[in-house]
């Protein structure tokens, strides 16, 4: 499950870095076609997951980052720590590359300092700090559905918009759901598709959780 830092995120909030001293917009400013489409995805990364992500407290964040993680992959492949820490651009022996003339003069490498430490310090970080544990929604939507007495996909699609949203929707938007999810499941009726139907049963939900009704909940 996503936690706090990762909600606000996708709601388009930074955690203690409002916009302004007044805070975050609110009311129907959270109504627009861009944070429709965040709160859209952030459905769906709920939804169906993403399993091959890095949780975000296992490597740094921008700017510093990217240059940290181009460190560790230049090491990982195999390149010494010198020419590791070059920055991108800038090959072994090309000098120059934006180094001020002090460093080039001296008998050091500030750049090298500079990039070898913060790749350090990033893996002791990472060796010492606690990640925060992550799971996946725990959700179970075949069990919730058939739990209800759902025979059909239009029991389940009714279930659903009733356990989910706040405010009816128009008929003809009930049936598109209905023959979206009879379409994914290969047939209305529920037990014969019982064994797969929670992917259809998610993806179903997914575009309820997209609806503007589900907005106002």
């Amino acid at each position: 499950m996503p936690d706090f830092n990762e909600i606000t995120a996708a709601l388009g909030q930074q955690l203690f870095r409002p916009p302004t001293v007044a805070g975050w917009a609110h009311g129907r400013s959270w109504i627009t076609p861009g944070l429709l489409l965040e709160r859209g995805n952030f459905a769906r990364d709920v939804v169906f997951p993403d399993i091959t992500a890095l949780p975000s407290d296992r490597y740094p964040v921008y700017p510093s980052g990217d240059e940290i993680r181009s460190v560790h992959e230049r090491i990982s492949i195999g390149l010494d720590i010198s020419s590791a820490t070059q920055p991108v651009g800038r090959g072994i022996g090309e000098g120059g590359g934006g180094m001020a003339m002090s460093n080039m003069m001296a008998d050091r490498d500030e750049d090298f300092n500079t990039r070898f430490a913060s790749y350090r310090g990033w893996q002791m970080a990472v060796e010492k700090v606690k990640p925060i544990p992550r799971n996946f929604a725990r959700l179970d939507l075949t069990t919730m559905v058939f739990g209800a007495g759902c025979r059909s996909s239009a029991d389940a699609v009714d279930h659903l918009l009733q356990r989910f949203l706040s405010v009816p929707v128009e008929a003809q938007a009930r049936q598109k759901l209905i023959d979206f999810l009879s379409s994914e499941l290969g047939t209305d009726d529920l037990a014969a598709a019982q064994s797969f139907a929670e992917d259809p049963l998610r993806m179903t939900l997914h575009l309820i959780l997209s609806m503007p009704e589900y907005q106002l909940g």
